[in-house]
């Protein structure tokens, strides 16, 4: 998942966005939603700096040259992309940690960027990188997300769904003390399927169901992330409802996915929010009882 690099690219759909600012109700089939799942890079934290800073940093604290940023920039979207088509889901079918996979990734992005390294060399420089996206340095969460969670919780049954790895969820979200606040999570590296597909999202409803103990629909969840196509269409062709969170200056990445069609999204007006705030607001229009 992503954010807003140069722009969103809604493609060729011809749908009309909300803004935050009108404050405008929810539909009413959110009535229905007693399960709110959320994306996590763009939509719960983002990276402190922007990826290829931090790479070069990176092989910079460990006494190694550094390529240009810019070359870095250039190199890490195709490398990033590159390795997501030849092992997609993060090397799931290929049976590749997270580790694995990123150390094919970062090797090919210092290389397209002019960087070339000797094995010894370049095992200190990801060592680097690996370390500093494993920490508290490397992310920081949006300001709206604790409290936003903190009153979700109590109650929706909240649970995590990413085009990510299993690190994700096993460490950087305990990090940050955010995993009490989630019952449930659906990584695309663990079930092998990846936004904007069905399979992921039912896979949500599978977690869901198990989680409360009786059958969940799709329409009972609510999908909030900031890719139109992964988060919001994914969702929408699912039968879930969805909302588009539209940050200000938030780096996208999967900027390649195609956005599933579903039923009426040439005419569906998407419901887009600046911040989780506006969900809240949106969700409080609602009578009790809609609330698990």
């Amino acid at each position: 998942a992503g954010g807003r690099a140069g722009g969103m690219a809604l493609g060729a759909a011809s749908v009309a966005l909300a803004t935050a600012a009108e404050r405008r109700p929810p539909p009413s089939s959110w009535g229905k939603v007693r399960v709110i799942t959320l994306d996590v890079t763009g939509t719960i934290m983002y990276h402190r700096e922007p990826v290829a800073e931090t790479y070069c940093r990176c092989a910079e604290q460990v006494g190694s040259q550094p390529p240009l940023v810019e070359s870095m920039r250039t190199s890490f979207k195709a490398a990033f992309k590159s390795s997501l088509e030849r092992w997609p889901c993060f090397g799931h079918a290929a049976g590749l940690s997270s580790r694995e996979w990123w150390l094919h990734t970062v090797r090919a992005a210092f290389s397209g960027a002019g960087a070339q390294y000797g094995d010894a060399e370049f095992a200190r420089v990801f060592r680097s990188v690996y370390q500093h996206f494993g920490s508290l340095d490397g992310y920081k969460v949006f300001d709206d997300v604790r409290p936003f969670l903190e009153w979700a919780s109590g109650r929706y049954c909240v649970g995590l769904v990413s085009n990510n790895v299993d690190r994700l969820v096993d460490n950087t979200i305990p990090l940050f003390g955010l995993h009490d606040h989630f019952k449930f999570y659906v990584i695309s590296h663990e079930v092998g399927f990846e936004k904007p597909s069905r399979e992921i999202f039912g896979k949500v409803c599978e977690e869901a169901t198990a989680v409360l103990g009786e059958p969940v629909s799709p329409e009972e969840i609510l999908h909030l992330g900031d890719n139109f196509a992964a988060d919001y269409c994914g969702a929408r062709a699912a039968g879930m409802a969805a909302a588009l969170v539209s940050r200000e200056g938030v780096a996208q990445y999967q900027t390649w996915l195609d956005a599933p069609d579903f039923e009426g999204k040439g005419e569906e007006e998407v419901h887009q929010v600046a911040s989780l705030n506006d969900v809240r607001a949106a969700l409080e229009l609602l009578p009790p009882c809609a609330a698990a």
